[in-house]
């Protein structure tokens, strides 16, 4: 039982081992070098694979050997195969005048980062990877532009931020409304009632298509809102959400909000809202109110008697 280079009939074996790694890929690295482990009956028990990099994130020197793939039979996990092959590598790179080597795993591969800690790796730096898909037919330009048709059009968006039809019928007619459009798609919008104060306005609805949020829209829609209150001379601009709606109250704050008072148990039966809502595991109860301030006008809570949500 020997840990020793890869031969031809070898490969074979390696690249399927590969393909359990690598999610269906069994391609080699340029100027990769491989070791297997050999049974005494002559049957493979696991490889290593590792190339020189130009440099590897959290090592100090560069280039570095770098541990590119790394697999061990599953009947031989715990026998000392692993360390064997790793130790192989080790050889090879100082017999190479290197005085380190790197390596990774996924994150949720718990085997195989208790693996490499128990054979004296230490964790260096944590990336999570993205990736954004540029595929199919760019996206047209978005307009966000005062709305004057049917408010029944958009009465799903409205839907969207309001759990009580309800109280959804007895504001969706109210104020105006700014819509952010593409073509002919409505793709959020932002409704704003006076609110019997001079100088004052609340947000009273707001929301973005589902398949459309995380694109910048709602801030493009609250943008225009401010820069219009702010032109008309307005003073400052309420707006209400749940206070279990954390991505709300985080999107409002990086607006220029603060939070002014808590309105409890907003959301419950008696104020029309169905039992048993929740977000984020959280119990939807109690509305926050948050303003942003247009000019230097007198502070003053709401009137919440006749408060509706936003968000």
């Amino acid at each position: 039982m020997a840990v020793r280079g890869i031969r031809a009939e070898d490969r074979a074996q390696v690249a399927e081992w590969k393909r359990l790694i690598w999610d269906g890929d069994d391609g080699e690295d340029p100027g990769e070098t491989v070791w297997v482990w050999e049974s005494a009956d002559a049957s493979l028990g696991g490889f290593v694979s590792a190339t020189v990099r130009a440099w590897a994130d959290g090592c100090s020197s560069a280039p570095v050997p770098y541990v590119e793939g790394w697999y061990v039979r599953e009947d031989l996990r715990r026998t000392g195969v692993g360390r064997a092959l790793i130790a192989a590598v080790e050889r090879w790179a100082r017999s190479a005048g290197f005085t380190e080597i790197g390596s990774d795993a996924q994150l949720d591969n718990t085997v195989s980062l208790r693996a490499h800690r128990r054979l004296g790796f230490r964790p260096t730096e944590r990336l999570q990877f993205f990736c954004k898909s540029l595929a199919g037919p760019m996206a047209e330009a978005v307009r966000v532009e005062w709305y004057a048709g049917s408010r029944a059009r958009l009465r799903p968006l409205f839907a969207l931020a309001e759990d009580s039809p309800a109280r959804l019928d007895s504001y969706l007619d109210a104020g105006r409304v700014l819509v952010a459009t593409s073509g002919d798609e409505v793709l959020g919008h932002l409704q704003l009632v006076a609110t019997g104060h001079p100088g004052e306005a609340e947000i009273t609805n707001m929301a973005v298509r589902e398949d459309h949020q995380g694109t910048g829209i709602g801030g493009g829609l609250l943008t225009t809102a401010i820069a219009a209150l702010t032109d008309e001379g307005g003073s400052t601009l309420w707006v209400g959400t749940a206070s279990a709606d954390i991505d709300n109250l985080r999107f409002y704050q990086r607006h220029g909000f603060r939070m002014r008072s808590v309105e409890r148990d907003a959301f419950t039966i008696a104020t029309g809202y169905p039992p048993g809502l929740r977000v984020e595991g959280i119990d939807i109860r109690d509305r926050v109110w948050l303003d942003r301030r247009l000019d230097s006008g007198i502070d003053r809570l709401p009137d919440t008697s006749a408060a509706t949500e936003a968000g």
